[in-house]
């Protein structure tokens, strides 16, 4: 059995003093200073938004703003006019990501629209074809049966559920039904839409998307996305059954692993503006962003304010609409840094550390508190043996670290989120650090400790009587 210590993707972007003014070949990040002229309008919002991103944000309360606004056209125009490459757009970001290179780069800072050119990353790939993501959402998610709940049903799961009470959720008929779940990964290759989804084939999938390529299938790149997934939607009755199994999975390529560098915290930002376009209602993100290939993009303790990664923004803005974005803490506790990462510093992200099978914190799960003093993790979950699909689909796997973690508790926010649907985003996370078992004395290490869902469902529903 092959185990992994799934230290994963640690990169950013954001506003670091230390990225380098420079006009060699590369990625850049061009901002603009407004949104003018776009033909998009805030009382028109079904434009560029679909019909669930608006019934969420209803929900939620969350006014449409110019922040939502797709960037202007005008201005897309006069970066092609450079002849830089155009390769991703960013409404939350209000810019633009483009491979360009010397009098390229000093046409961009010539720009009266551009407020900032910052290179990102080295150049990626040759195309720019920024197709549009088109979900499929018609697609009736796999039928899960209706059996009574047991050890032996859930079989080599019933570790990653139990402690946390999942299986109670399960057994009430909450198994994140009508749910749409966004997945940010490496990639999920080799998927065995039977094993992994339920679906008979990659077509029925709702959606893939791969931000690092450009193109519309997130379905290779790293295996680790499939072991990820599989903890939340596997459905093999006596043998496996994930913690969300009749949910509906988008699944996002952000990470490249031809390095590490800001540019995949930008993918990351773009995946999150996708995700609320399409009215998806959880996130999981199994990644962490600390260190990069060129040194002097890394993080410093003191940017870990929830305000400098752009990746944190962005949390914060999918959180301010109505999404749910569960992350891994970091698996850094026993190196120097010791400390959670970026984006799990963001105020709103729901942040998870690693617990070994007797709840104590595993020994690799990073520490909070942030650098402005706030207790993270939020809660912490099985993240030592964690049973998952093997990433072939032929088999099981174990593996260590926060990102396994994260995904089991991503899977229990969904099927809470079926549970509660009256619920904002904010009361469901606040009733499962409320119920977990050190509510009452939440520290740095294991956050407000090991959730209890069954508990948390009822303290929602205590609440609405």
């Amino acid at each position: 059995m092959r185990y992994l210590l799934l230290l994963v993707f640690l990169l950013p972007l954001a506003t670091s003093n230390a990225q380098k003014n420079t006009e060699e070949t590369g990625m850049y990040l061009v901002t603009f200073k407004d949104k003018k002229d776009t033909p998009y309008s805030i009382e028109d919002p079904a434009a560029f938004l679909s019909e669930r991103a608006l019934l969420r944000r209803a929900a939620h309360n969350s006014p449409i703003t110019e922040l939502d606004l797709p960037l202007s056209p005008a201005y897309l125009n006069e970066v092609n006019g450079t002849g830089a490459k155009l390769w991703l757009k960013s409404k939350w970001m209000n810019g633009v990501v483009v491979s360009a290179a010397g009098q390229q780069v000093k046409a961009l800072r010539k720009l009266n629209s551009v407020t900032e050119v910052k290179l990102v990353a080295p150049v990626q790939y040759d195309r720019a074809s920024l197709k549009p993501i088109i979900p499929n959402l018609e697609r009736p998610a796999p039928v899960v049966e209706s059996v009574p709940i047991s050890e032996r049903f859930y079989g080599n799961a019933w570790g990653n559920i139990s402690g946390m009470k999942g299986d109670s959720l399960h057994g009430w008929g909450f198994r994140g039904k009508g749910v749409l779940v966004a997945v940010f990964d490496g990639g999920f290759p080799n998927v065995s839409y039977k094993d992994f989804l339920g679906y008979d084939d990659k077509a029925a999938i709702p959606a893939n998307y791969d931000l690092v390529e450009q193109d519309d299938t997130a379905l290779d790149g790293s295996t680790h996305g499939a072991t990820v997934l599989s903890t939340m939607a596997a459905h093999h009755p006596f043998f496996f059954i994930g913690t969300a199994p009749e949910a509906r999975y988008v699944l996002f390529k952000t990470e490249n692993g031809r390095g590490e560098h800001r540019l995949e915290e930008i993918n990351y930002a773009v995946a999150l503006e996708l995700a609320d376009s399409i009215g998806v209602d959880v996130v999981n993100s199994s990644l962490g962003y600390t260190t990069f290939s060129s040194k002097d993009m890394n993080y410093k303790y003191e940017d870990l304010d929830g305000k400098t990664s752009p990746a944190s923004v962005a949390i914060t803005h999918a959180f301010q609409r109505g999404m749910i974005i569960v992350t891994s803490a970091g698996n850094s506790g026993a190196d120097e840094w010791k400390y959670v990462g970026t984006p799990a510093d963001s105020p709103e992200a729901f942040s998870i550390g690693a617990l070994n099978a007797d709840g104590s914190r595993a020994y690799f799960s990073s520490f909070g508190p942030t650098a402005d003093g706030r207790t993270k993790p939020d809660v912490s979950a099985l993240g030592v043996n964690v049973v998952a699909v093997s990433a072939n689909g032929q088999g099981l796997t174990g593996a260590n670290g926060t990102s396994l973690a994260s995904p089991l508790v991503a899977g229990l926010m969904a099927c809470l989120r079926q549970a509660v649907p009256d619920a904002t985003n904010k009361e469901l996370m606040d009733a499962v650090r409320a119920t977990a078992d050190q509510a009452d004395k939440p520290d740095n290490e294991r956050g407000y400790g090991q959730p209890n869902f069954a508990a948390a469902y009822r303290m929602l529903m205590n609440a609405r009587k």
